[in-house]
C-alpha cells in the first residue's frame, strides 16, 4: 500500500478512536438540587421540587438521603397589629429511592423526617445578612432563637399552631415518564407525584396531596444546560392547624447548570409557587427563592451535592436562610 493510501487509513483510524474519547470528555448533566419549600407553614404540604427531566437508565437503582436545615423568620404589619409572625428553625431529613423501570419510565419513594423548633441559627444568619447586604426583614429588633407561629384571620380572630417537635412527614411518591429522552440534546418529561396521609404530630392533618409537573432540559453547549418546569399541586384537605391553605397551588422554576469539570456542576435556580395560605390577612400571594449549589461525582457510584437557599420575595412568607446537602448512591 503506497503512502497516499495508507495516510486516508491512517486519518479514519484516528478519527474512530477519537470518537468515544470526545464523547466521554463531554460532561453529563445532573440537573437541579432536588429540594423542597420547607418554610414552617409550608412543611406539612406537599411542594414541587426542582427536577430534572432526564429517566434513570432501565433497571438502575439509586438511593439518597438530603438534608435540609433552615431558619425561617417572616412577619406581616407591626406590633400590634402584625397579620402573621413566624419565627423558629426546621431541619428535614429524607431518605429517596428511585428505580430505571424501563428507558422511559422512573419511579420513586421519598420518606421525609421532620423537625421544627426553636434553633440556633439566628446569629449566624444576622452576621449573612450583615455581610451580603440582603434585607433581613428587622429580624434584630425580636428576641433570638425563639419559636413562634401565629396569624391573624381575616375576621381578627388570632390564630396560633406553636408545637415544636420531630416527626414523620407525609410519604411520598412519585413517578416520571420521558417523552424525549436524547442523552444530551432537548429532553422533556411529565413527572407525578401522589402523598400519602401518614404523617405523625406535629405535622399529620394535611391530609393526601397531588402533584403534576411538566419539565424540560435544553442545552445551551458542551457544558451549560438549562432546566425548566412548571406544574402544580392539588390536596384533599384545605385546613390544618387553624389555618386554611390553597387547595391547589402553582409551581416553576428555572436551573443553570454549569460543569467547570468532569465530575462538577454548579447551579444557580430561581423557583416560585403561588398563594399557601387563603385566611389570613394580607399573606403574599407570591413566595420566590434563590438556590445555589454543587454536585460533584465521587466515583461512577457516589454523589454529593450541596447548596443554600434564600427567600428573594417575598420574605414575610419564605424561609429567610438555609443550607442543604445530600448523598446519593447509584446500583
Amino acid at each position: 500500500m503506497n503512502a497516499r493510501r495508507r495516510a486516508p487509513l491512517a486519518g479514519l483510524t484516528l478519527a474512530a478512536a477519537l470518537v468515544p474519547l470526545c464523547a466521554r470528555a463531554q460532561p453529563a448533566r445532573r440537573g437541579p438540587l432536588e429540594v423542597r419549600e420547607e418554610f414552617l407553614l409550608a412543611q406539612p404540604r406537599l411542594t414541587l421540587p426542582s427536577l430534572s427531566p432526564d429517566p434513570l437508565p432501565a433497571g438502575e437503582d439509586r438511593v439518597s438521603v438530603g438534608f435540609d436545615w433552615s431558619s425561617d423568620f417572616a412577619l406581616k404589619g407591626a406590633e400590634p397589629n402584625l397579620t402573621h409572625f413566624v419565627d423558629g428553625e426546621h431541619r428535614t431529613l429524607a431518605v429517596g429511592y428511585r428505580r430505571g423501570l424501563t428507558p422511559r419510565v422512573t419511579l420513586g419513594a421519598r420518606v421525609p423526617l421532620r423537625w421544627r423548633g426553636a434553633g440556633v441559627l439566628d446569629h449566624v444568619i444576622d452576621a449573612w445578612h450583615d455581610f451580603s447586604g440582603l434585607p433581613d426583614n428587622d429580624r434584630g429588633l425580636y428576641p433570638q432563637d425563639q419559636f413562634v407561629m401565629e396569624a391573624r384571620g381575616r375576621s381578627g380572630e388570632l390564630r396560633v399552631d406553636d408545637d415544636p417537635g420531630a416527626g414523620l412527614g407525609n410519604v411520598e411518591l412519585s413517578g416520571l415518564w420521558a417523552w424525549r429522552r436524547p442523552e444530551r440534546g432537548l429532553a422533556i418529561s411529565l413527572a407525578g407525584r401522589a402523598e400519602l396521609p401518614t404523617a405523625t404530630h406535629p405535622f399529620d392533618g394535611a391530609g393526601a396531596g397531588f402533584g403534576l409537573q411538566a419539565l424540560v432540559a435544553h442545552p445551551l453547549g458542551r457544558t451549560v444546560d438549562v432546566f425548566s418546569g412548571v406544574g402544580a399541586t392539588a390536596f384533599t384537605s384545605e385546613r390544618q392547624a387553624g389555618l386554611d391553605y390553597s387547595r391547589w397551588r402553582a409551581h416553576g422554576f428555572v436551573t443553570l447548570e454549569w460543569r467547570p469539570g468532569r465530575t462538577i456542576s454548579i447551579l444557580l435556580e430561581m423557583s416560585a409557587a403561588s398563594r399557601l395560605i387563603d385566611n389570613v390577612a394580607d399573606y403574599p400571594g407570591l413566595q420566590m427563592y434563590f438556590r445555589m449549589g454543587a454536585k460533584l461525582d465521587l466515583g461512577r457510584r457516589w454523589r454529593i451535592e450541596g447548596g443554600f437557599v434564600e427567600g428573594v420575595s417575598s420574605i414575610q412568607s419564605t424561609t429567610d436562610f438555609g443550607i442543604q446537602a445530600g448523598v446519593g448512591r447509584r446500583f
